[in-house]
């Protein structure tokens, strides 16, 4: 079984995204949303020493057990302000330090898939603060895919005239709003240095060699 986490918003890129890696396994999975509750922070009090599990009542446990019962974990996190976005980096922090105590680390080499996306596709910020995630959980990455996303100003009704918005990374603003296009996962070719790849080759290749590796 494999588990994929999302921490971006529900239904969009990084949920879609994770979720074509999944489908690529052929195996059966689990699917969390972090959008879809509520993730508290961790206040580093020590409540889970003796136990290596959080003492905060939320979704995090249910996860975690799903996570240690699997054979691979698919992550992906949207990029804000280059960084991991809040909630994927709250549920990380929980995870990460309930599951080291007294050299307990039930996620170790497990085969993991990372998954960030931003705005203008270029999202090695969030993929390297997972990846230290990763590290520290002893997750073995296998593959790591950087995805174009959405910004919030393609939907929120006044990106087209905002300068301050993302929109200003593909536009002259201001701009009709009915030539504002939104990035579909499946039209999207990000940069490599040899030529461009379509992003769900890439995300599809991660899903049969996670399959391999478990």
């Amino acid at each position: 079984m494999i588990v994929g986490i999302s921490a971006g918003r529900k239904e969009k890129v990084t949920e879609q995204a994770v979720k074509t890696v999944l489908e690529e396994t052929d195996e059966p999975y689990e699917f969390y949303s972090l959008s879809s509750f509520e993730i508290l922070t961790c206040n580093a009090c020590n409540g889970c020493i003796n136990t290596n599990r959080c003492v905060k009542d939320d979704k995090l446990n249910e996860i975690v057990e799903t996570m240690i019962e699997a054979d691979g974990i698919v992550f992906g996190a949207p990029e804000y302000w280059d960084g991991m976005n809040a909630k994927g980096r709250a549920f990380w922090e929980r995870v990460a330090f309930s599951l080291r105590h007294n050299e307990n680390y039930p996620l170790a080499d497990k085969p993991g898939v990372i998954v960030g996306v931003s705005g203008d596709g270029y999202s090695r910020c969030v993929i390297k603060d997972i990846n230290n995630f990763f590290d520290d959980t002893k997750i073995n990455t296998i593959d790591q895919i950087e995805v174009r996303g959405e910004y919030a100003c393609f939907s929120c009704g006044l990106g087209h005239i905002c300068s301050a918005g993302g929109l200003t990374n593909f536009y002259e603003i201001p701009v009709e709003k009915s030539d504002v296009i939104t990035p579909e996962l499946c039209e999207q070719y990000p940069e490599t240095e040899n030529d461009e790849k379509d992003v769900l080759v890439e995300l599809k290749e991660a899903g049969q060699v996670l399959r391999e590796k478990i």
